[in-house]
């Protein structure tokens, strides 16, 4: 399946996800300040490293697809060029840095791909390279499989995958909602009220994030 990543994500575009991904990279600016280095494990379209490049951060994206390597440094050269955006290919089960290289690990939409084995193992890695691991993935609420193999996890089923690699978690959020939810008052789905009620998203939302933090 790896090889069908690069058509399935081709039509990502920094306008999308920057709608999409708005709350995940809310969470991540709530955590870290700018200038701060952030690693991108999986990036798949890396718009997410470049909208937070562009905020301000320090990025290397890194990724396994050669294709997905080679189209992100032809796509965002200008970012590159500016010493906020390095792209790597690497493997996420054996990440090649040195313990804390990094303030932030974070990534959205890949760890439900993967067997709980290699969920644990990743996170053990991003935990080793950064002070905090900050992820999104679709939960059991989410209701489809884009890309077909999607392991729709109950937010308790992942707390005790990152309980078994190690790490605690400080924080845990919620984004995207179904449709009919969307007949409650709009206040309801604003940034000001998912940072005041948590527990709506947590309980609500198709999405899990999930901040983490390794054990000392």
């Amino acid at each position: 399946m790896k090889n069908e990543w690069p058509k399935f994500l081709e039509n990502e575009t920094l306008f999308s996800n920057a709608i999409r991904l708005r709350y995940l990279i809310w969470t991540i600016q709530r955590y870290v300040p700018k200038g701060s280095r952030l690693l991108e494990v999986g990036f798949g379209s890396g718009t997410t490293a470049v909208l937070l490049a562009d905020l301000g951060y320090k990025v290397t994206a890194v990724d396994i697809d050669d294709t997905l390597v080679q189209r992100l440094r032809d796509r965002y050269a200008d970012q590159i060029r500016t010493g906020r955006l390095e792209v790597r290919r690497g493997d996420m089960l054996d990440l090649p840095w040195q313990e804390r290289r990094f303030d932030l690990a974070y990534h959205q939409g890949v760890l439900e791909h993967f067997s709980d084995e290699h969920i644990v193992q990743a996170l053990r890695e991003q935990a080793r390279v950064a002070e905090l691991v900050i992820f999104d993935v679709p939960n059991h609420r989410y209701g489809d499989r884009p890309f077909g193999d999607e392991r729709l996890l109950s937010p308790s089923y992942w707390r005790g995958l990152i309980n078994q690699a190690g790490l605690e978690v400080v924080d845990e959020r919620g984004r995207d909602f179904h449709r009919w939810l969307y007949v409650l008052p709009v206040a309801l789905f604003s940034h000001w009220a998912l940072e005041k009620w948590p527990w709506f998203g947590i309980w609500f939302g198709v999405n899990s994030i999930f901040v983490c933090r390794g054990h000392k």
